[in-house]
């Protein structure tokens, strides 16, 4: 039996004690209804204290949140047939973050560590009627200033509160990229949960083999047993000779539908044959555990993202009693089974010596998976698990639509919600799981290594069902740190760091716990603390010592940062801090920095070079923006072009948490930036890119070759047209080739200047290269830029020393309900034409589209809500 705490209509929460001065008066010892799950911030935004953190100036209004103690109150009615269960438990899945818990005013427990679930022993302090929870956290700023104190100062990335010493989100504190707002809550659901006999508590599937005719799934039960269960009879019962309780878990293992693709008549008539499902029973032994083998024959296997498909197995496990426990079966509120859903796969990490240093491949199934990612912050300033679901799904599908196969859960965040994990599973999405550390040194003392131990053995546990997880890794630049940073330096002799987390404590918990994926110490991390972690030629590299053109001075074996900022959308903008703080330089705008330096080494080093000055915000604006862009797809298709050396990359970041300047390629209002785009052309199964890969002369400059990658399953025959034009989109000479590519390879076969000869004149020429679809017509003109094609340009000079043009272009537009129907013609070359919504818009696609003379784009803008405006846009191009 579970009977589930009331949410907005129960819950209080007051003020207790602040030790900021810029506390609004009235606050302290006033209760505000409370919605749980939920943090306090967003109690006090509904009722009126503070402001939304994204818009004006949000932050500053609640500094003094972060100093404060807070107590929840709730109440709970609890009826004489749940206090006879054995077991009262209050069972919280997440506090954030020390906080001790109290039943009409007995304490019951307390926590300290937001990332793991807490069940605290009730029934003592429960009675019949009404109780009253109260809930009391301390002010997570002043907690972890003591814990400084007391454990001795380490050296922790920025100028962030000491973040290491509480298990809490570390981006609550602040980052380079999003504001600070270390928030008290609770925000995972509470339940009290009454229950006799055993109690099913954690179910482990783990794939332990799994090919073409087998897969075998080992099902881990984990049983906890109330007293009267241990001990046998219950107090009422004279029989000393009773045994004690015999538990047998039910393991059934259902099949998906099978794939409708063709298969030949004998391989039908087998699969016809397979069961639609798999019953084990295993008995649980006395520690409580079980292992149940299930074996799976010719199983229907999960893949990746344009690999294959994604079938789940659906698996449930319950208890029953074992044999002379029929009569003794007392168990009430345990018989809800337990639900998880797999798929049948295998993991590997490929760090095999070779003759560049080591591997760093991902294999599932055993074929090497070639990667293009992006790292993944939490969802929003204030992780809630009843909040974040829509928005983790539609982040994870926007990734998906830009071809991206993998998210690295970064380690600074939070362990994402069940959602983010499910969705993953269901679309192919591979994911990079970090444990919570990041940029840091971490204290080893005692409880923290406890707590850590904990908080590491139930997110194993809680995870390893998801065949979308193919990582474990240790946490996020925490070696480079202390390698690079000046951080070992800084320790005092003997001063613990973290280094036993990573090395020792976690791998240890994940070969016991989940012996089938691959761990990894830290990121970047080179195989051993001896070589740099950084080092390009072994492991994964953070490359954040390179920028645009300088991605092609190097080749790291897996690359797993890289980033180059941008501003948000302008609309995004406008809706934060208002049209009048959109001025170069404004104070509102230099607040939303954060970024070591400001924004002279973000911006200005990078478009002084590439652009002539900006004539005012906007034209500076959407230049930044296609820096970013520019970047993103540099970095990205250099790497595709290298596979005998990088096996993929996971570029910083996907997604933001307000509305400033960072890394994303989505703001924090959930609109695609330039870089979006740019991203999704670059990360596509098929790919026409120009590289300078060919031998260098004696100025050091290489040659440019065609370079085309196909990392689908299948041969591409490519017909390329090669184009030398003019600044005005004028061929100058023109030559077509066919390519025959064959599946998962590159071919580099075609040398630019062989096909269409070299520039008469660099400042004025470049060269763009199609590969059109099947349906296109092949020609001099292609009248539609938005088919299904490929397309490459490259530029001898950059922007600023390139001829000034003025393209010519017109626009037409169609309405429907809600959306606006947009298309450019092009009269002269148009090029990285962005169209800039002035509106509360949700998609404009395709975007950042460059056309020869004579194309036409055809472009969808979404508006949120069904505005009835009309769509306002502006266009930018060169």
């Amino acid at each position: 039996m579970i009977s589930v705490l009331p949410k907005a209509e129960g819950w209080t929460v007051e003020c207790t004690a602040c030790s900021s001065t810029a506390v609004p008066a009235g606050v302290i010892g006033t209760r505000f209804a409370s919605e749980v799950p939920g943090c306090v911030h967003y109690d006090l935004m509904r009722a009126g204290v503070i402001g939304p953190v994204d818009h004006g100036d949000g932050e500053a209004q609640q500094v003094w949140v972060g100093h404060a103690d807070w107590l929840w109150r709730g109440t709970i009615e609890v009826s004489a047939e749940l206090l006879a269960e054995d077991c009262c438990e209050l069972v919280f899945a997440s506090l954030d973050t020390i906080a001790t818990v109290t039943v009409n005013g007995i304490e019951i427990g307390t926590a300290e560590n937001q990332f793991v679930q807490h069940r605290f022993a009730a029934k003592r302090a429960l009675r019949v009627g009404v109780n009253e929870i109260t809930v009391a956290i301390r002010a997570p700023v002043d907690w972890v200033t003591a814990q400084e104190s007391l454990l001795g100062a380490r050296p922790v990335n920025g100028d962030w509160t000491p973040y290491p010493f509480m298990r809490k989100s570390a981006c609550n504190f602040g980052w380079d990229w999003g504001p600070r707002v270390p928030t008290s809550g609770m925000p995972g659901a509470v339940q009290l949960q009454c229950w006799s006999g055993v109690r099913l508590a954690a179910v482990r599937p783990l794939v332990t083999h799994c090919d073409g005719a087998r897969a075998t799934v080992e099902v881990h039960v984990r049983v906890e047993r109330s007293a009267a269960a241990i001990d046998g009879p219950s107090a009422s019962r004279s029989d000393e000779d009773v045994a004690p309780l015999k538990v047998i878990a039910r393991c059934e293992l259902r099949m998906p539908p099978r794939s409708s693709a063709p298969v030949e008549d004998d391989r039908k008539e087998k699969r016809s044959k397979l069961p639609s499902k798999i019953v084990v029973y295993v008995p649980v032994h006395a520690d409580g555990t079980g292992i149940a083998i299930i074996d799976v024959e010719r199983p229907d296997r999960w893949w990746p993202r344009g690999i294959g498909r994604q079938p789940l197995h659906a698996l449930h496990v319950e208890l029953v009693p074992g044999p002379g426990s029929e009569a003794e079966w007392p168990v009430r509120g345990a018989k809800e089974r337990i639900v998880r859903k797999i798929g049948l796969r295998t993991c590997e990490l490929d760090t095999a010596v070779d003759e560049h240093g080591s591997q760093f491949t991902f294999r599932v199934n055993g074929v090497a998976v070639p990667v293009t990612g992006a790292n993944w912050i939490p969802a929003s300033l204030f992780p809630c698990a009843t909040r974040d679901d829509r928005t983790v799904e539609r982040l994870i599908d926007l990734a998906a639509a830009a071809n991206l196969n993998m998210l690295r859960v970064w380690g600074g965040g939070i362990y994402e919600h069940d959602c983010f994990y499910d969705h993953c599973d269901e679309i192919g999405m591979l994911v990079w799981q970090d444990f919570m550390f990041a940029c840091a040194t971490y204290p080893e003392d005692a409880p923290m290594m406890t707590s850590v131990e904990r908080e590491a053995q139930q997110q194993v546990e809680r995870l390893a069902s998801h065949p979308s997880i193919v990582l474990w890794c240790g946490g996020n630049e925490d070696v480079l740190a202390w390698q690079s940073w000046g951080f070992r330096e800084r320790l005092a002799p003997g001063q613990s760091w973290g280094i036993g987390y990573w090395a020792e404590l976690l791998p240890r918990i994940c070969a016991d716990l989940d012996p089938t994926r691959p761990y990894w110490v830290d990121s970047p991390w080179s195989g051993s603390i001896d070589v740099h972690a950084n080092d390009p030629d072994h492991g994964d590299r953070h490359t954040w010592d390179l920028k645009l053109d300088g991605y092609r001075s190097m080749v790291p074996r897996f690359t797993s940062e890289f980033g180059h900022q941008g501003p948000a959308n302008m609309q995004s903008l406008r809706e934060a801090i208002g049209d009048a703080a959109l001025v170069i330089g404004s104070p509102a705008l230099a607040l939303r920095q954060r970024a070591t330096g400001g924004d002279a080494p973000q911006y200005a080093t990078f478009m002084d070079a590439a652009f002539r000055p900006a004539r005012d915000f906007s034209e500076w604006h959407w230049r930044a923006q296609l820096l970013q862009a520019r970047a993103m797809e540099t970095a990205i298709t250099w790497l595709r072009a290298h596979p005998e050396r990088s096996s993929g990359s996971l570029f910083w970041q996907l997604n933001d948490v307000w509305t400033g300047h960072s890394w994303s390629i989505i703001d924090g209002k959930m609109r695609p930036k330039p870089a979006y785009h740019a991203v999704r052309r670059a990360a596509a199964p098929k790919l026409v890119t120009i590289q300078p890969v060919g031998v260098a002369d004696a100025d050091g400059v290489r040659a440019l070759r065609v370079v085309l990658v196909n990392d689908t399953v299948s041969r591409w025959n490519a017909h390329v047209i090669v184009r030398r034009i003019d600044v005005h989109g004028k061929i100058i000479a023109q030559a077509q080739e066919r390519i025959v590519v064959p599946p998962r390879s590159v071919d580099m076969s075609l040398g630019v200047q062989d096909l269409v000869g070299a520039p008469d004149d660099a400042r004025a020429e470049g060269i763009v290269v199609d590969v059109p679809s099947q349906d296109d017509a092949i020609g001099e003109e292609i009248p539609l830029a938005d088919r299904d094609r490929m397309r490459a340009w490259w530029w001898f000079a950059a922007d600023r020393d390139q001829p000034e043009t003025k393209p010519e272009f017109e626009v037409t537009t169609g309405r429907s309900v809600s959306d606006l129907w947009i298309q450019v013609h092009a009269r002269t070359l148009v090029r990285d034409l962005w169209i800039e919504p002035e509106c509360d818009w949700t998609e404009c696609s395709p975007n950042l589209v460059s056309l020869l003379p004579g194309e036409r784009l055809n472009m969808v803008l979404k508006v949120r809500g069904g505005s009835g405006e009309a769509p306002t846009f502006r266009v930018h191009a060169h």
